[in-house]
């Protein structure tokens, strides 16, 4: 994200749309990504040669300039277009650029491993791609149809086109870099706090319990009989693709619920408050430990990531608190009430409260949260 001089705001989306090749533009994709492939692992062979034998890294620029060689003999599918070609070196130079970052930062660096031609989904075209009645031309590929589930803005600038095959279907990513005037931060006449669990995927301050989708859970027995599908099939056989892209498509599925629920419920938290509390929380560790299972098929990371996007757009405050002691005190009375997390209800021999533990959980998040805001908050603000 970026700010221009006119106030403006620049963001970068990614839309995501279904396209439905024929059989001879399918075959055509297949052999772009089977030769992109190749460009991939002769570049890192390539790279791994110069160095090993003399030490000398090789740059971007001069395997780039080594694709006009490579055009010239006619190698690889016809009328490839030169864009789709040096995204692959481009790929192999991040993946360098990540490994020596790794390396000084003195993390586990991970090497650049060659890829295999069915595990290379993805193509991008920089440039050779329109849009020509309704239909994506992609150069050396043809018109492709293309399932507009959303209009892409006018004001936006394309700046790539990805293909992607997941499953055995296939997508067009556009990556749009939009120029949308700076939000105001709104009025916040509501607020509330939101404590993310396991019982329920969200309690809020006001009192509500938000059901989580649950979609690993729900999957959990089919995905058990399709995984069993693959395992007594014969290693390498057509039969055991097809069992394995069964389970690849139920875990899509999961994928895609975990998706819906967090942007539906952002998206209603956005529109209706003008302030937002959440923890703060470590989602790194806590995915580490014996919760880990649950915590994943909750989806907290997405949730919290597209809450923040979504927030920053409408102009509203996200707030982060510290997650330690939240459901142990008394959101009436302060009063610390330690209990173990079997224990689902808040109940205060002081002040007599009792309640939901999530509930007072999350009345304590808001709390902290109108506390941290407190100078820049107007008067007159309603808490939910």
């Amino acid at each position: 994200m970026g700010f221009a001089m006119d106030g403006s705001t620049t963001v970068h989306r990614t839309y995501r749309f279904r396209i439905f090749p024929t059989r001879g533009q399918r075959l055509a994709l297949e052999a772009h990504l089977a030769f992109a492939c190749d460009i991939y692992n002769a570049a890192l062979e390539q790279r791994r040669y110069a160095w090993l034998r003399r030490r000398r890294s090789v740059p971007l620029y001069q395997q780039v300039y080594e694709l006009t060689d490579v055009r010239a003999a006619k190698l690889g599918p016809p009328a490839m277009s030169y864009s789709a070609m040096r995204n692959s070196l481009r790929r192999v130079d991040r993946a360098f650029e990540t490994f020596i970052r790794r390396v000084k930062a003195g993390e586990t660096p991970g090497y650049p491993r060659f890829r295999s031609r069915r595990r290379y989904d993805s193509l991008t075209w920089s440039a050779d791609w329109s849009i020509w009645q309704r239909r994506l031309a992609l150069h050396g590929i043809g018109h492709l149809k293309v399932k507009w589930h959303r209009e892409i803005p006018k004001v936006a600038r394309v700046c790539t086109v990805t293909v992607r095959r997941v499953n055995g279907r296939w997508n067009a990513c556009f990556a749009l870099e939009i120029r949308v005037p700076t939000a105001q931060k709104r009025e916040m006449e509501r607020a509330v706090g939101v404590d993310l669990g396991l019982k329920t995927f969200a309690a809020l301050s006001t009192g509500e319990l938000i059901p989580g989708p649950r979609a690993h859970r729900t999957a959990s027995r089919r995905l058990r009989v399709a995984q069993r599908r693959v395992a007594r099939r014969v290693k390498g056989s057509r039969r055991r693709y097809k069992a394995g892209l069964l389970v690849a498509r139920l875990h899509e599925r999961i994928q895609n619920l975990r998706r819906n629920h967090a942007h539906q419920l952002s998206r209603r938290l956005v529109l209706d408050y003008g302030l937002i509390a959440v923890e703060d929380l470590q989602l790194m560790g806590l995915t580490r430990g014996f919760l880990a299972k649950e915590i994943r098929d909750q989806g907290w990371a997405e949730f919290l990531g597209l809450l923040g996007y979504k927030a920053v757009d409408a102009g509203i405050q996200l707030v982060k608190v510290p997650p330690a002691g939240t459901s142990q005190v008394c959101s009436r009375c302060g009063t610390a009430v330690p209990k173990p997390l079997a224990v689902r209800i808040h109940n205060c021999p002081s002040c007599g409260l009792v309640i939901d533990r999530d509930i007072n959980a999350a009345r304590n998040i808001l709390r902290l949260g109108l506390s941290r805001q407190a100078t820049t908050w107007p008067t007159g603000v309603c808490v939910a």
